[in-house]
């Protein structure tokens, strides 16, 4: 027997929705990353990303109570997928944490912002969607935009970028494979369940390798604020990705630029230079217009499919 039957996830045509869901998930993820990162300073990568996941996890579990319950929410027919997903999910995951540990905010989400290509490439040969050539170079063009604003030095090729280049690409494919997912999983699942496998798997480091370390209320109280920010952000990409294709959702990646900089100036007092300006309006321009050639390129298909009708 089914047990989805009768639940209707098909993919939604709904492009606007799904990208301003995407931005607002995307504008969470710098500012919960320079949390960790503060925390980072007092408790090891794996602690740390243990009571991510911890904290996450609660309000979601919280929010299945309202969407029929956690046997419904959590329902699959399709767990070698999950497993599939939760893997890309578990490394992607540590490479950014470490990477976080290592590196500033700006050298790696400057580094993050290779995603696009990974994204559009993925989209490309695994879900079957057309890229159109002006679209490629609208996404180079923003890449180049990224290069004149943070101007990566010479030890771009560090521990630190290398981690963030491999964790890149496989944040990518773990867009995609939630695409899929999406299809046909509850989006509170898409979300619940790599936050369980991280949980899972990290326990036992405790054990073996990295002593856990007390820690005072306050820090308590800052990995919930992680927590309940996170996992706004995994859900809202979980559900942009219903609504909107993948290679139209990837150059919002770079909107995370504008977070990081808001976050340098106001929590590092860190001032924005010139270069920074000039990338940011080029990358600014190159999301515009990719978004422009999407909306041209649906509503083409939509009087095409009219006339034919």
């Amino acid at each position: 027997m089914n047990i989805l039957a009768g639940a209707d996830r098909k993919l939604h045509n709904r492009a606007f929705l799904g990208v301003m869901m995407m931005v607002i998930g995307l504008a969470l993820y710098p500012l919960s990353d320079a949390f960790i990162k503060h925390l980072m300073g007092t408790y090891s990568v794996p602690q740390t990303t243990f009571l991510r996941a911890i904290t996450r996890l609660v309000p979601l579990l919280i929010a299945t109570f309202f969407q029929g319950g956690i046997k419904r929410v959590l329902a699959t027919n399709h767990p070698k997928q999950h497993l599939i997903r939760l893997t890309v999910n578990l490394i992607y995951t540590y490479c950014f944490m470490y990477a976080v540990s290592l590196g500033s905010l700006t050298v790696i989400y400057t580094l993050s912002y290779t995603s696009s290509f990974f994204m559009i490439f993925l989209s490309a040969v695994m879900l079957k969607e057309t890229i159109g050539k002006e679209r490629w170079i609208a996404v180079g063009v923003g890449m180049v935009g990224v290069l004149i604003a943070m101007r990566p030095g010479s030890n771009v090729f560090e521990l630190a970028a290398i981690l963030v280049l491999v964790g890149t690409f496989l944040g990518a494919l773990n867009k995609i494979l939630m695409r899929r997912l999406a299809a046909t999983e509850h989006s509170l699942a898409i979300t619940i369940y790599p936050n369980i496998m991280m949980i899972l798997v990290t326990f036992p480091l405790f054990f073996i390798s990295t002593p856990w370390k007390s820690m005072p209320l306050e820090h308590w109280g800052l990995f919930a604020i992680v927590g309940v920010i996170t996992a706004a952000a995994q859900y809202l990409i979980a559900q942009a990705l219903r609504f909107a294709q993948g290679s139209m959702l990837a150059p919002i990646d770079y909107s995370t630029f504008f977070w990081v900089v808001a976050l340098d100036f106001f929590w590092w007092q860190k001032t924005v230079e010139p270069y920074t300006l000039i990338g940011a309006a080029i990358i600014v321009g190159s999301n515009f217009y990719i978004l422009y050639c999407s909306r041209r390129d649906e509503a083409k298909k939509q009087r095409v499919s009219a006339a034919s009708s």
